[in-house]
């Protein structure tokens, strides 16, 4: 269960990081996008996130595999608690923010690099975070015209980006 949460979150990170590569060297916040990549969700291994998110792992692990899961007591609200945690220290997340629309430029394209990393896991979407996107804005994230009209463009030039340099869906 601990190794394949280590693997499945390093790998995670990876995709992430090669995404933010892929970004820097057309960005002129390149510099500043290699930085968080070196960092992005590294709260994942702190004392707060590390084991709730290890059953938190092994939950999704079972759901999809279709094994039945049950959390040991008490383990379910100190994954709640360190989701809070994850979401709220970590400026690529629109929750870490009072109002999502104070996201600066480097947050959101971070930030559709971490939503890009899901689709390229599964195999959905040819591995772009155009699907998620479509489904989050307005929705669960209410991003205004402008934040929104930029996170498509990023999600645009990142397709492009990995389509040029053969960055298609990765394991």
């Amino acid at each position: 269960m601990i190794a394949f949460y280590e693997r499945r979150t390093q790998a995670h990170i990876e995709r992430v990081r090669s995404c933010l590569t892929l970004l820097a060297a057309e960005s002129e916040c390149g510099a500043e996008l290699l930085e968080r990549a070196q960092v992005h969700d590294a709260s994942k291994f702190g004392p707060e996130e590390r084991v709730p998110y290890i059953w938190l792992t092994e939950f999704h692990r079972c759901r999809w595999r279709k094994i039945p899961f049950q959390y040991p007591p008490g383990m379910e609200e100190r994954v709640q608690s360190a989701i809070r945690h994850h979401v709220t220290s970590n400026r690529h997340h629109p929750e870490f923010h009072d109002d999502p629309n104070q996201m600066t430029e480097v947050d959101l394209i971070e930030m559709v690099c971490d939503w890009t990393a899901m689709p390229q896991e599964f195999n959905q979407d040819e591995g772009s975070a155009r699907g998620w996107a479509e489904r989050t804005i307005g929705e669960r994230v209410p991003f205004n015209d402008e934040k929104t009209r930029f996170v498509f463009a990023v999600i645009e030039q990142l397709d492009r980006l990995r389509t040029c340099y053969g960055e298609g869906n990765k394991e």
